[in-house]
């Protein structure tokens, strides 16, 4: 082979490798979901570099997207959505996800495969810079709160993808991904000055079992997921496995928001369930 082709079969090579390291929901898209009776769906044989990718978006400094795994779902309806991820182990991949956590977000990254999102676009540094300073961010990922990021196409900041923090779920205890060290988020106004909102805390589960799940209610529209390990080693991630890969397994449930009429018949139930066990005590 010539010289040249060896340039050029290295050039393919790295921006093959690039693009697979962008925001991407190949394999991981759960679908367009009616929410009218109870409809599941588990998807497999996914996996992430690190454990600590979601932990890391916990802190002022942000998170590194390629350390994470995005899934989507769509509601035609208003629906009940319960999300489940867990470690898991396949083909070649023997690593586990030990302390899966994931954020739950309204909106979608760009899909175009010339156009895919990630955090070192020329329009994600521009806006990191802008709302933290030059290099005092790891990436564009929020696991607490609102955030954006664009693809290499973008020249503006209304180019940038959006997501809309709904909630998060993490596996285990403080002990595992710290004290919630982030405070509050940041963001650009329309005037572009840097403005700050509060964020939520870490929800986690109590338990280190490789197993976390979490359930909303939620309006129709088209949801990101971001999944990723929770183990937090601090805001520089120093002694945190940045290499290895590590298996997960997501899974959906989507089932039909109860009717007004149901809601008051399971609130009478209640009601008249207190009442007999007062009477009851009042007899004894």
């Amino acid at each position: 082979m010539k010289p040249y082709k060896y340039l050029i079969a290295l050039l393919c090579l790295a921006a093959a490798a690039t693009a697979s390291a962008h925001i991407s929901y190949t394999g991981r898209n759960f679908g367009s979901f009616t929410g009218s009776g109870l409809e599941t769906l588990t998807l497999g044989s996914n996996a992430v570099t690190g454990d600590y990718g979601w932990a890391s978006g916990t802190d002022a400094n942000l998170g590194d997207t390629h350390k994470l795994r995005a899934y989507t779902f769509t509601l035609q309806n208003a629906a009940i959505v319960s999300l489940t991820f867990q470690g898991y182990t396949y083909g070649s991949v023997t690593n586990a996800l030990a302390l899966p956590a994931f954020s739950l977000y309204s909106g979608l990254a760009h899909v175009a495969p010339a156009a895919l999102d990630h955090d070192v676009s020329a329009i994600s540094t521009a806006y990191n810079n802008a709302i933290l300073g030059t290099t005092n961010w790891d990436g564009s990922f929020d696991a607490l709160g609102n955030w954006k990021i664009g693809s290499d196409g973008g020249s503006t900041f209304a180019d940038l993808s959006s997501f809309t923090y709904i909630g998060n779920a993490a596996d285990g205890t403080s002990a595992n991904y710290g004290s919630s060290p982030a405070t509050s988020g940041y963001a650009l106004d329309a005037s572009n000055n840097v403005v700050s909102f509060a964020t939520d805390t870490i929800h986690g589960d109590g338990l280190a079992d490789g197993v976390v799940s979490g359930t909303w209610t939620l309006s129709a529209g088209t949801y990101s997921v971001f999944v990723g390990g929770g183990q937090y080693f601090g805001t520089n991630n120093a002694g945190a496995n940045t290499t290895s890969t590590y298996g997960v397994q997501g899974s959906i449930s989507v089932s039909s928001v109860p009717e007004p009429s149901t809601w008051a018949l399971l609130g009478l139930s209640v009601v008249i369930t207190g009442l007999l066990v007062r009477r009851k005590a009042g007899n004894s």
